[in-house]
């Protein structure tokens, strides 16, 4: 029965032009590689694919050219400082009473097991977003291209993915207000004089006293590659930035990481160890390579229950 109605989910998302690609049973992490390039609207491959296990249900971003806001709830250790947001939800709630003439408009909704929800949206032609993990603010995070959210009638630790109660099925436009919030984050530079090393340093050690557990894991692994790339006076530093931007990635790919940020740190990284200098493209050529590929095998941190996986 699960089989047939994660057949029928799957189906009814390809049908709205939405590619979707199989995940783990009872899991968020994607069974094939390389699953943004291979999500599927093919109606025979879908049937083949859900035909053979119940697999839940990727939905690939940036084919579908949909942008997914996470609202999430808090995880261990994770507060807002302000009595009035709670979770996600009220997050957002707080960014439009704060914004003139900004509106929540209805749209794809769908209830997570955790008890949070994903508003899905339709890309505005011509726009490129990132994923972004908690930048917008507090247990909200972003799913666009190079991401995926998890679909309706997909189970984790035993409880399903639902459209909310009233939801249209069909998702909106995203909202103008929504768009310049997202286009409106740094971008990481691309050149200038050498950061001192000790600077990038004693800003990742920041990062890893903020968030929950899972992004203050994360925090770690970022500050490791950026001090061990940092720290590389001789050949090898362009394929160890590669290796950087490529596990950065993964996390980022897991909503662990905010893209732009650990970009940012990785390019000072690169740059106080020296590149950059004689071709100030090298950086941002190779940093682009690995973090491409990193965000399309999302890594999650391993827990005593089911590790959290690379989507929404």
């Amino acid at each position: 029965m699960l089989r047939a109605h994660l057949l029928a989910s799957a189906i009814r998302y390809a049908e709205r032009g939405m590619y979707v690609h199989p995940l783990l049973v009872g899991a968020k992490e994607p069974r094939w590689l390389n699953w943004e390039t291979r999500a599927t609207r093919d109606p025979e491959i879908i049937k083949q694919t859900w035909g053979r296990a119940p697999f839940n249900i990727g939905i690939a971003c940036g084919p579908s050219h949909l942008i997914a806001l996470d609202l999430d709830v808090p995880r261990e250790g994770e507060v807002s400082g302000s009595p009035e947001i709670v979770d996600g939800m009220t997050m957002l709630d707080s960014l439009a009473a704060r914004t003139p003439g900004a509106q929540i408009a209805p749209t794809l909704t769908v209830r997570t097991p955790s008890g949070g929800r994903h508003l899905v949206y339709r890309a505005p032609a011509g726009v490129s977003v990132r994923n972004t993990a908690r930048t917008l603010g507090y247990c909200l995070d972003t799913r666009a291209a190079g991401g995926y959210i998890v679909g309706i009638g997909s189970v984790v630790d035993g409880v399903p993915y639902l459209l909310e109660h009233g939801s249209p099925t069909d998702p909106a436009v995203l909202p103008e207000w929504l768009l310049t919030l997202l286009t409106a984050a740094p971008q990481p530079p691309k050149s200038g004089g050498a950061p001192r090393r000790a600077d990038v340093m004693a800003r990742l050690q920041e990062m890893t006293r903020q968030g929950s557990r899972e992004q203050r894991w994360a925090a770690g692994i970022l500050r490791s590659e950026c001090a061990e790339l940092a720290g590389m006076t001789a050949g090898g530093r362009n394929a160890r930035l590669n290796l950087s931007a490529y596990r950065a990635g993964q996390l980022v790919a897991a909503g662990l990481l905010d893209q732009a940020v650990a970009e940012e740190h990785l390019t000072e990284a690169a740059q106080s160890c020296g590149l950059g200098v004689d071709t100030p493209h090298e950086i941002e050529r190779t940093l682009r390579s690995g973090m491409t590929a990193g965000l399309a095998r999302p890594r999650q941190m391993m827990t005593n229950s089911s590790a959290r996986g690379g989507a929404a």
